[in-house]
């Protein structure tokens, strides 16, 4: 068992593969890079952002990060760019990586890749209808659904804001998703980030549906475009009373290099439910659910 330096076991559900290839080509171009370095400041927990000096194998820089700190698995969202690196990686350190595949609904080979997905090994999908313009109850992504029933795969979501401004919010309801819940009740579905701004909806599906859970991933800066205040703690308060610790899974949001794995995230996140456990009377194997259990029982992974 790997034991972080929390003195807790850690798996990270939420995290990107993002290789050296895939940043450069995303800013070739300086206002791109000019915009990105001008948003982190105010819209992220980045201090600045910056590219890296020289290329990298993605799979043994994780594998550093996580030995650095601890951490004895990740989940990775991989896109096709990224998938036969990631793959690699896998094979060499198959306790270490859990996949999850983007999936468009509007591609044509979408269900060709949730059963890529299935068959390469990965434990889940993610589905991103505020950036992607689609609602999670349209019939082209009910095949999307079965696919994954049929491949056991997790259903990963990201509803609400997303970085920059790109995001269609009118796609980005998580109360969409009740619909689908109910019509595969067999099917897990994982709301990333606390539903990145509809915080209530999140809550209120705890009540509606059994097979939804979120995931608490990233720095959660949606809490600063909200009209009350809020705290990581306050968030973890209330979503452990409305759905228990068995539906809140640990994440970070790492995504790319030079900064990695964002140690912040976790410290943050762990101090924030621990301080929870005396006063509402959780327990350890409360802890050890949301950073550890929860993940492995909505994947299958075994570490």
């Amino acid at each position: 068992m790997v034991v972080s330096d929390l003195g807790i076991e850690v798996i990270d559900g939420h995290a990107h593969f993002i290789t050296y290839n895939t940043v450069k080509e995303w800013f070739s171009d300086p206002e791109v890079l000019e915009r990105a370095r001008q948003r982190v400041s105010f819209q992220t927990d980045m201090q600045e952002f910056s590219l890296p000096d020289e290329p990298w194998d993605t799979g043994e820089m994780w594998i550093k990060e996580l030995d650095k700190y601890g951490i004895s698995a990740i989940g990775m969202m991989i896109g096709p760019e990224s998938w036969d690196e990631f793959l690699a990686a896998r094979k060499k350190y198959p306790s270490r990586f859990i996949g999850y595949a983007n999936v468009n609904p509007a591609q044509e080979d979408a269900v060709e890749t949730v059963k890529r997905a299935g068959k390469d090994g990965l434990q889940g999908i993610k589905l991103y209808p505020s950036a992607w313009d689609f609602h999670v109850y349209d019939d082209r992504v009910y095949p999307i659904y079965e696919e994954a029933l049929r491949q056991k795969l997790l259903v990963v979501l990201h509803f609400g804001i997303t970085i920059g401004s790109q995001a269609n919010l009118r796609y980005g309801n998580p109360l969409d998703i009740q619909k689908p819940a109910q019509d595969f009740p067999d099917l897990n579905f994982m709301i990333a980030h606390f539903g990145a701004g509809f915080f209530r909806e999140v809550l209120m599906l705890f009540y509606q549906t059994h097979n939804v859970v979120v995931d608490s991933s990233g720095s959660n800066m949606w809490m600063t475009y909200l009209p009350y205040d809020l705290t990581i703690t306050k968030i973890f308060e209330k979503a452990m009373k409305a759905g228990g610790s068995c539906r809140i899974v640990f994440g970070t949001d790492s995504s790319f290099f030079p900064r990695g794995f964002r140690h912040n995230i976790l410290e943050e996140q762990f101090n924030a439910v621990k301080s929870l456990c005396p006063q509402l009377c959780y327990t350890d194997e409360d802890v050890d659910l949301i950073f550890r259990g929860n993940i492995l029982r909505l994947t299958g992974f075994k570490p």
